[in-house]
């Protein structure tokens, strides 16, 4: 059944909520212009990457286009800044009203530099932005002062007014979006509207979880409660309401109990040290940044899916076998995979059932009456059901609804057709997009992608960004009774793996992590964890996984791979070897392991294993990383090897030049793959 909660997809439209004391939204604004059409969205950075024969937003079609950024840059006293623009194309940059760069390239990016002083407070800029139609369009800008190197300018920097195009522009873009959470064109046939190979926008091809086998996962009492009226189990649930009576609800939870056997299980109670265990993970994994406690009653201000009814949803067996395989029968499940051991998901399941109280009244009801019923409500037209092949329901193609207007699904009352029960917010979006010619569904930007899908696998709740904490790092205080009651401590000790929530922040992964290797990583498919002194685990995201991760490339400015590496200098080799080593290098093995040499003196914790730099990190990343760590990571243990940005205390190797020497380390272990 499918559900998720409203409050989670809507995180997309905070870029465009402005503060209510000063009006004003994180991010930048956006306004691109092609053939004589406008779009303005929010941006996280000054920064976009449009590949050839690609289209720069989703409403606007393929071909040269401008793009017009202007956001604020808050700066806590008047100081001297150096900017520099990488671009492919044609910019202009202003602040305050002056021009202070006006730039061009074509086959590669071009710098140019341009030294500013910012006033204390918010500083206007306006970038002026030209593809010229037939290369990669690419715009960085980044920023240096005497306390920093070059660096992106950070997406806390930015604020902006939101401006009524932006805004009016947003309810399109959240209208889209639930037009395909809500399977809006299963039941209203689209015709040539939706491209049928997945070539758009890439949640049109999003089902509903398939019910074979429902009578061996689910408990008919649930069924017939979640027919009937699925807010009242879960508010947000994106599954309608279907005006089915209690006697249709049971007869449908009937029919679907015919769909496979639950297993037979022992009838025993797991010991408490197994339910215990498993409320270890549920702290340590991370589950509880998306999920209350299942004993939890009380309004989370987190806004956490509840799990009070799983002891009443699934058949015994079942629920192990879901958090084994989340994805089995729903591709495109919120729930990630964590490649839970028999032993995990048996701890998990028995601590979830342990605590959970919600029950529902058993369902008596009549199959043949429910069969009839699924295929007339239009159940198969979201759900694939094994005995019925086709839906029954006459539902009016999308061309009628779209001229109907506010009627329908999207009438207040709704009447005779399934209730969604949409916020007035979410009714308006939804006439917006409606409004719209709808080729945008044909149409699809990853940096777009990414950031609904971010929004819809709610990554903020375990990964802090953009200067936010992480819902996990603010449960933090429900954590202990768990980790406690499992014997994990909740203390690091030296050498021991780290309970809690340290986890990578996502504010820079765009820019540091090459996509392939990102993509692998996001969809559960790396073949090593880069950080295995960590007890949390990054779960697989299966089918979105490479588009966020190309998508968060492009919102960084940044193509799918760096330029090829040219050969390797052997002195530059050896030299780079040296300076990681502890005779006359940086001592990087301390707490480095490489390939198969294990670090030699960890404080703490250790750092990734350096020999898969080079498969996982973009150069340039790489570089402003050994400059300047603080400024990537404001928590991180990396010592800064150059105090002046320039040089380094190793002064007998290549001049003692920073660069120079961070780049013989970069040759050195991008030799070892």
């Amino acid at each position: 059944m499918r559900c998720l909660l409203f409050a989670t997809l809507f995180a997309i439209l905070l870029l465009h909520v402005a503060d209510a004391a000063t009006g004003k939204a994180p991010g930048i604004s956006v306004t691109f212009t092609a053939a004589g059409k406008s779009d303005t969205r929010t941006a996280r950075l000054c920064a976009l990457y449009v590949p050839k024969g690609a289209p720069a937003t989703p409403f606007l079609p393929v071909g040269p286009f401008t793009a017009k950024m202007e956001g604020d840059v808050d700066s806590p006293l008047r100081g001297d800044y150096t900017f520099s623009v990488e671009v492919r194309g044609q910019v202009k940059v202003s602040v305050n009203g002056q021009q202070i760069l006006d730039a061009a390239g074509a086959a590669a990016a071009q710098y140019a530099n341009k030294q500013v002083q910012l006033q204390k407070g918010a500083n206007h800029f306006t970038v002026e932005f030209a593809s010229d139609g037939e290369n990669d369009a690419q715009l960085q800008l980044h920023w240096a002062s005497k306390e920093f190197p070059r660096e992106p300018v950070p997406p806390t920097s930015w604020t902006h007014t939101p401006a009524p195009n932006e805004i009016s522009d947003s309810k399109k873009r959240e209208g889209r979006m639930l037009f395909t959470e809500l399977h809006c064109a299963a039941c209203h046939d689209s015709g040539a509207l939706i491209s049928k190979d997945g070539s758009g926008m890439m949640e049109t091809m999003m089902t509903a979880p398939d019910l074979a086998d429902a009578g061996a996962r689910f408990r008919p009492g649930w069924v017939a409660a979640w027919v009937e009226n699925p807010r009242a189990i879960r508010p947000g649930a994106t599954m309608p309401a279907l005006h089915a009576t209690k006697e249709q609800s049971a007869d449908i939870a009937a029919f679907l109990a015919t769909l496979g056997k639950p297993a037979k299980v022992s009838v025993e109670k797991p010991a408490t040290e197994v339910a215990d265990a498993g409320g270890g993970l549920f702290a340590n994994l991370g589950c509880i940044a998306c999920h209350t406690p299942p004993g939890f009653s009380a309004k989370d201000e987190h806004a956490r899916i509840p799990l009070a009814h799983v002891a009443g949803k699934f058949q015994p067996a079942a629920l192990g076998e879901f958090l084994k395989n989340p994805m089995t029968h729903n591709a495109w499940t919120r729930m990630p995979n964590f490649r839970l051991n028999d032993a995990e998901a048996a701890q998990l399941s028995a601590y979830l059932l342990a605590t959970t109280k919600a029950e529902f009244p058993a369902a008596t009801g009549d199959a043949t009456r429910g069969k009839a019923l699924v295929a007339s409500l239009g159940c198969a037209n979201c759900h694939a059901i094994p005995g019925i092949e086709k839906s029954t329901l006459a539902a009016p193609a999308l061309t009628a609804v779209i001229k109907a207007g506010a009627k329908g699904c999207l009438a207040e009352g709704e009447d005779k057709a399934p209730r969604f029960a949409l916020s007035p917010q979410q009714r308006e979006g939804l006439t917006a997009f409606l409004a719209t010619d709808l080729a945008s569904l044909k149409r699809d930007v990853p940096a777009e992608f990414a950031e609904r899908q971010i929004a819809r696998m709610n990554c903020a709740a375990c990964h802090p960004r953009d200067g936010q904490q992480s819902t996990w790092q603010k449960v933090e205080d429900e954590m202990g009774a768990l980790q406690s009651a499992a014997q994990r401590p909740t203390d690091p000790v030296e050498g021991a793996p780290v309970a809690g929530t340290v986890v990578p922040h996502l504010t820079w992964f765009g820019e540091k992590l090459l996509p392939g290797w990102m993509g692998s990583f996001i969809a559960g498919a790396a073949p090593y964890k880069p950080r295995p002194w960590i007890i949390a685990r990054m779960p697989g995201f299966g089918g979105p996984a490479m588009g966020i991760a190309v998508g968060l490339a492009q919102q960084h400015g940044l193509p799918l791979s760096d330029a090829p590496e040219p050969a390797p200098d052997k002195e530059k080799l050896a030299l780079g070897e040296k300076l990681t080593g502890s005779d006359g290098g940086f001592n990087c093995m301390t707490c480095h392991a490489l390939k198969e040499q294990a670090a030699t003196a960890v404080f703490e914790a250790p750092g990734v294993n350096l020999g898969n730099t080079a498969e996982r990190v973009r150069k340039a990343w790489f570089h402003r990383w050994l400059l300047a760590p603080l400024r990537v990571d404001a928590e991180t243990k990396m010592p800064k090897f150059s105090e002046d940005g320039v040089t380094t205390q190793i002064t007998d190797v290549l001049g003692g030049k920073a660069a120079d020497q961070f780049e013989a380390i970069w040759q050195y272990l991008h030799s070892l793959n």
